[in-house]
């Protein structure tokens, strides 16, 4: 079942970073704040055309209603500091929030390995959301569990609220079925692209 929502959200996935020029996986805090794996220029490109993208469908919005949440790891607060400041939003302003709610999903044992090791994780779940990769990675129902609590929270805070929120391709991919309401199993339908922005919901 959708999600009965009362604010506006956007979904935003970062920018190229230079881990998917490198074509590896990087989901940990570890390795992911330091600025090794930030975005690289054609990144940096792709965040400044989101901002320019949503402060037009913006552009009839009181902006003191905006808000952005980001990931902690680098390629997505960078993205989330050149969409925010473009709608006039800084780091310093309570409305810009890094929240560990939207880091990327842990991918365990394949951390820091080739990328093409995406397919086999999805394989997996696509018949089991509760199998998490070995090493400590997350489930899909892991994933989505934390973001049924983090959206659950932002409702009750806020009210009327444009909301954007800057995360990775497969916390994003589970953040759209669980909104939606769509099977789990099928997240990866949903999946963006690097610096893809979408309406989540419009109140």
């Amino acid at each position: 079942m959708a999600l009965q929502l009362h604010n506006s959200y956007w979904v935003l996935r970062h920018g190229r970073s230079k881990a998917n020029d490198a074509g590896i996986i990087v989901s940990t805090i570890e390795n992911g704040v330091p600025p090794n794996y930030g975005l690289s220029d054609s990144g940096r490109q792709q965040a400044e055309e989101a901002g320019e993208e949503l402060k037009r469908q913006l552009a009839q919005t009181d902006t003191s209603t905006v808000k952005v949440f980001c990931s902690p790891l680098t390629r997505t607060l960078d993205t989330a500091v050149i969409v925010a400041e473009t709608l006039g939003i800084y780091t310093t302003d309570s409305r810009f929030q890094v929240v560990p709610e939207l880091i990327e999903r842990n991918f365990g044992e394949y951390e820091l390995q080739a990328d093409n090791n995406y397919n086999s994780v999805w394989e997996v779940d696509a018949c089991d959301v509760t199998a998490a990769p070995k090493g400590g990675g997350e489930s899909v129902e892991q994933v989505a569990e934390r973001i049924r609590s983090f959206i659950g929270a932002l409702e009750k805070d806020n009210m009327g609220k444009s909301i954007l929120l800057v995360s990775h391709g497969d916390t994003l991919s589970i953040l759209w079925a669980v909104v939606k309401g769509l099977p789990l199993k099928d997240h990866r339908q949903h999946g963006l692209n690097t610096g893809q922005l979408k309406v989540l919901h419009a109140a």
